[in-house]
């Protein structure tokens, strides 16, 4: 991460180029410090907790796919190390001295493609869509089963507004990982758009398979069904939206419900007055 009539920015990102800024963010700080120091079983054990309960935590994902190349000897103790100090530094706001890192791992090992996606992510974030770009495509070019990369360059067409190029880039994203959350809200997202409604109450109906918990998906498909005048249904996935928000103390979630459920009473009370009509 997003409502399905606005294109946000879904960059996966492993930490937020701009720093911190909420508690859970600690989690990230705490293993990216660990796997900076070296300590990699550690930082191993403290992202694999994290994504236990959260199945959509993507930097925590992310970051267990750097430690299992270090395992599976893929790169150095001391590439790992510099590539999560690059990381520290971005987390912290130190983002140039976090880009020289990284630009150093690139040097270090021009075929690490991990590297070239987090500098694509920090260009994202900076708004430079060119360089942001060249780096993804990079990425892709050294290992076309790189799933992350695709979705980043869906989202920055995404938030550009270019709905079909995005699709195009998802669509290999998914691909690659059909069961990935973030790949399916984001093409999801793209089919309503489109107004390709059926495409995306596909997608996130599917989301909610695989995470019957997340308030977003249940909102965004309620949101769908409203633009198709499924009000019994829209309502029905508004109100577990609602309980799901409800349950993780969500109040921005819970004013976005609030809207839409004032807007269903005003259309039931309009049937009611045209199935009841006044009489003089």
């Amino acid at each position: 991460m997003r409502t399905i009539l606005t294109a946000a920015v879904l960059i996966i990102l492993f930490i937020s180029a701009q720093g911190f800024a909420e508690d859970g963010d600690a989690v990230y700080r705490k293993g990216i410090g660990y796997a900076s120091e070296g300590k990699f079983q550690e930082a191993q054990d403290w992202f694999a907790d994290n994504l236990k309960s959260n199945k959509s935590d993507a930097t925590s994902a992310s970051s267990l796919a750097v430690i299992k190349d270090f395992n599976d000897g893929k790169i150095t103790a001391a590439y790992a190390r510099s590539f999560f100090t690059g990381l520290d530094l971005l987390q912290n706001g130190k983002i140039e001295e976090g880009v020289k890192e990284l630009e150093k791992n690139i040097t270090a090992d021009p075929a690490y493609f991990r590297a070239y996606n987090v500098l694509g992510m920090v260009y994202a974030s900076q708004g430079d869509k060119e360089k942001s770009t060249g780096y993804f495509q990079k990425a892709v070019e050294i290992n076309p089963q790189y799933s992350q990369a695709y979705f980043n360059l869906a989202a920055l067409s995404q938030s550009a507004g270019q709905w079909e190029e995005a699709l195009k880039y998802y669509t290999k994203a998914e691909v690659l990982e059909p069961n990935s959350i973030d790949i399916l809200m984001g093409m999801a997202q793209i089919y309503a758009s489109l107004e390709k409604y059926p495409e995306a109450i596909k997608h996130y109906q599917r989301v909610i398979e695989l995470d019957r918990n997340n308030p977003e998906a249940y909102y965004n498909l309620a949101l769908v069904f409203f633009m198709t005048e499924q009000l019994v249904k829209f309502k029905e996935n508004l109100l577990k939206a609602q309980a799901l928000y409800r349950q993780k103390n969500d109040t921005q979630g819970l004013d976005k419900v609030t809207e839409y459920m004032n807007k269903i009473k005003v259309i039931e009370s309009k049937i009611k007055q045209a199935s009841n009509p006044a009489h003089p």
